[in-house]
């Protein structure tokens, strides 16, 4: 019964002071809401282990992630099959390679699709623990050299390409112009190992080498056995790989000094290279989201605080009358947890509906790639929903013995005695103090980060990339190999190759609405992935001291679709197809360069002619080249992604087998030159596929949008810690002088002027800014310096960051001492001293006021 009256007591409290309420639990529904938001997100993204409904989870053996390049490199497969065979904590492991490839039905007329295939060993589904919903796995048998090529398809593409023909098991397809023979088809929503869409056996010759290699580099998946841990796995894995590389040739000696070990075992979710390469930014979101919630919980607690400063004589009158201490505490519990309860069942929906926006962003991402991992798909778990309960729980224990504790820690006597609120001891006072400091550290951590990240995504989306995207069509073209087989480079094959490229462009270039057509392996503005280069005759003695470069593909007369100049020297011609591409080793090539990297790296003016070739940490490097060219500027890359580098490279396509991006400057509607390049691509070759179609400015933002995403989230975290600051400091500001009252009117009777009043607070707000502001840019710098291994940041950002959110939280916290002392000083000194009718309360809704001004004024 005691219990109910409690609960009803705390009841009307709340709903006598409505806004106070409102306020309160919207700042609670909030912070739990970003809580719970941020949890599902890192939870099922990252860091929930991947079982496919197993018992033991799934890891990755990979290579070393190499920043310049934001992928993971493939590992050398004799390696893998040692660790397999010789690992005692494994219970199953399975090699495989995934590319993007085409698929169709067999046939002349028949239309190819691009999906994503997956290389695989026989047992790759048994490690899955998933078997086809419609015929059989692979087998040992399918793996040996000779045996009928067979693949395995998904659902998605069964019903799609295939039309979910229930005879399909035992039928011919074509795969990249190869017949393939259909063996099974799986289950709705596997896509395993990432984005699957079709599944082909490798040959045992691929798969099992007699020797190691610098060629048919793979990744693996593993199950652990039950009651092993990943760090377990991780120390045999090392144990395996020195006995390894100790008997390894002297040529593959380096993969005894690669950082980290040449094998890594990861969480399986960590194979994923966007994620891996995001992986600092998502931490520092937790971070920050863990910041805003302890700022909610200060200052959910400070405003009940400020309440029981309001009401402080009546629990004075309370505890003089004999009542226990503990249902005092439990009675201003009760007050919390109406509010943090009522605020976590507001933060389950708004999280929710949070979860649905980032789906529908995660479709618009990879709509045009394809490429989402099966498992980014997001919804509120029951793990989720405990999470939610526990930090309702933390936050009512945080914001409710605050107060509690504040009310029984004053001198009761004197509060009875006179009412005023001075009584308060010199602990408590501190208390208040560091408060105000955290307030100011962790809003300075939170706002600055999300300055950097913001300006930073403003700067990406307004970059100059360099070309020209206005009326400018891109697309992917794919030449299968089972029709376009580049047999080491020989020049029937090159021939054939380029016949069509130059035969695609010809053609479109004929046609009115088309101005010219231009390949380029990655487009400005797309791509990255950088390499060390060295000059000849000026290589640096350590290898990482050699500059970088993002080299590219082009095809001849590509300049002038894009809007680049040629600024010196000549572009590329028939001439330069002279040299056989097997023998460009000891012959060398040429290639254009940038503007940039002629006036930084080579400033006398004498790039043409010079030499230059790309190097790796392995011992490996490409042929000379011959500088003959020099371009405009172009960025390759996104401007917020560290794989772009200032220097470019460009090589001429002719001489490579690489897969080629066409971009069209067209005329007239955009769908005319969409259904134009369409059919000119099946009048040369059917077996050719085209696919990503869009504009030069929908492909320029795409890399952008899953930064973009992450960037709202910290938009969302700035906006709420851009309130609660404003708030927050002001209602702590304001409480710490409303509990000095009795001290400023004493100094006032004394004879003490009021501007050395206002002094003496504003010396403090200062100590407080000095040791606040230090913690918190501190803080800022380190989180910043590990974002900058993930991403480029706008050197703009740092001064918002660093010099303008201290500013403006300077300016905050002056106003919020400033506010509340001379409204102090409007009070007669005689009202708080004792001499009249008793101390003037201050409404709860007068630091909402204020803190609303601040914010809007």
């Amino acid at each position: 019964m005691s219990a109910w009256i409690d609960i009803r007591y705390a009841a009307r409290l709340l709903l006598k002071k409505p806004l106070f309420t409102l306020t309160t639990t919207a700042i609670v529904t909030v912070g739990l809401a970003l809580t719970l938001y941020t949890f599902t997100l890192m939870q099922q993204l990252v860091f929930k282990p991947l079982t496919l409904g197993q018992d033991t989870p799934l890891v990755a053996i990979a290579g070393e992630f190499k920043t310049a390049h934001g992928a993971r490199q493939r590992v050398d497969p004799y390696h893998l099959n040692q660790i397999q065979a010789d690992s005692m904590l494994l219970q199953n492991m399975s090699l495989y390679e995934s590319a993007v490839r085409t698929v169709g039905r067999q046939g002349n007329e028949a239309i190819s699709h691009k999906v994503h295939l997956t290389y695989a060993q026989w047992d790759l589904f048994e490690v899955a623990g998933v078997q086809p919903l419609l015929g059989r796995s692979f087998s040992p048998s399918d793996q040996q050299d000779g045996a009928q090529s067979v693949v395995v398809l998904s659902h998605d593409i069964w019903q799609r390409v295939f039309d979910g023909d229930e005879t399909i098991i035992g039928r011919m397809i074509q795969v990249e112009a190869i017949p393939k023979q259909v063996i099974g088809v799986m289950p709705p929503g596997f896509a395993f190992p990432t984005r699957a869409q079709v599944w082909q056996i490798m040959t045992q010759t691929r798969l099992e080498p007699a020797n190691p290699s610098n060629r048919g580099a793979l990744q693996a998946v593993a199950r652990l056995k039950p009651g092993v841990t990943l760090t377990q796995f991780q120390h045999e894995l090392a144990t395996l790989l020195q006995r390894q590389l100790q008997a390894l040739p002297q040529e593959f000696a380096w993969r005894a000094d690669v950082a980290g070990g040449y094998l890594q075992a990861i969480p399986f979710k960590l194979s994923v290279d966007v994620l891996y390469q995001h992986y600092a930014i998502l931490v520092a979101m937790i971070l920050v989201v863990l910041l805003i919630l302890l700022l909610t919980c200060i200052n959910v607690g400070n405003l009940l605080l400020a309440r029981v400063n309001e009401q402080i004589r009546d629990v004075a009158i309370r505890v003089a009358l004999g009542v226990p201490q503990h249902r005092l505490v439990l009675q201003m519990l009760w007050e919390s947890t109406l509010i943090c309860c009522l605020g976590g069942l507001l933060a389950l929906g708004l999280a929710h509906w949070g979860i649905v926006l980032t789906n529908l962003a995660f479709d618009e991402i990879f709509a045009m790639s394809g490429a989402r991992p099966f498992w980014w798909t997001l919804s509120i778990s029951s793990d989720g929903v405990w999470m939610l309960i526990l930090a309702v729980v933390m936050m009512i224990v945080i914001t409710g013995l605050i107060p509690a504790w504040r009310a029984l820690q004053g001198d009761i006597n004197g509060i009875l005695r006179d009412g005023t609120r001075g009584a308060v001891s010199k602990r408590a006072g501190r208390v208040n103090q560091a408060l105000v400091v955290a307030e100011i550290a962790l809003s300075c951590v939170v706002l600055a980060i999300a300055a950097m990240l913001l300006g930073s995504s403003l700067a990406a989306q307004q970059a100059d990339y360099g070309v020209q995207t206005e009326h400018r069509l891109t697309a992917s073209v794919r030449l299968a190999w089972g029709s376009y087989r580049w047999n080491g480079g020989a020049p029937e094959a090159r021939k054939k190759r380029n016949d069509f490229y130059y035969g695609l462009k010809a053609k479109l270039e004929q046609l009115p609405q088309v101005n010219s057509v231009a390949y380029f392996s990655s487009l400005p503005g797309t791509g990255g992935g950088t390499s060390h280069f060295e000059i000849q005759g000026r290589a640096e003695a350590v290898f990482s001291d050699n500059p970088m470069w993002n080299f590219e593909l082009v095809s001849r007369d590509a300049w002038r679709t894009v809007g680049m100049q040629l600024l010196e020297g000549r572009d590329f011609n028939l001439s330069d197809l002279a040299v056989d591409s097997r023998e460009l080793r000891e012959q060398g090539s040429v290639v254009i360069i940038n503007a940039a990297m002629a006036r930084e790296l080579f400033p006398q003016g004498n790039a043409l002619g010079q030499r230059v070739r790309t190097l790796n940490g392995e011992g490996w490097h490409t042929e000379w080249r011959t500088i003959v060219g020099v371009v405009s500027d172009s960025v390759h890359g996104p401007t917020m992604d560290a794989t772009s580098a200032r220097h470019t490279g460009y090589g001429l396509m002719d001489l490579r087998p690489w897969r080629m991006n066409l971009v069209m400057h067209y005329r007239g509607e955009q769908a005319q030159a969409i259904a134009a390049l369409r059919q000119a691509i099946v009048d040369l070759d059917a077996d050719a596929t085209v696919h990503d179609i869009q504009s030069y400015q929908s492909l320029i933002k795409q890399p952008l949008l899953l930064m973009a995403s992450l960037n709202q989230i910290f938009l969302v975290g700035g906006l709420v810690a851009l309130f609660l600051a404003a708030s927050g400091i002001y209602a702590m500001a304001a409480n710490s002088i409303a509990l000095r009252s009795q001290e400023i009117a004493t100094r006032r009777a004394l004879g003490v002027p009021e501007g050395q009043v206002v002094l003496l607070f504003v010396r403090q707000a200062l100590w407080q800014l000095a040791v606040g502001l230090t913690l918190g840019i501190g803080a800022a710098l380190w989180l910043s310096a590990q974002l900058a291994g993930a991403m480029n940041i706008d050197p703009n950002s740092y001064v918002w960051a660093l010099l303008g959110i201290p500013g403006f939280i300077v300016i905050l916290v002056l106003l919020a001492t400033l506010l509340p002392v001379s409204r102090q000083l409007q009070v007669p000194p005689l009202r708080h001293l004792g001499r009249v009718s008793g101390p003037r309360q201050v409404d709860m809704s007068d630091w909402i006021r204020h803190s609303t001004v601040l914010l809007f004024p």
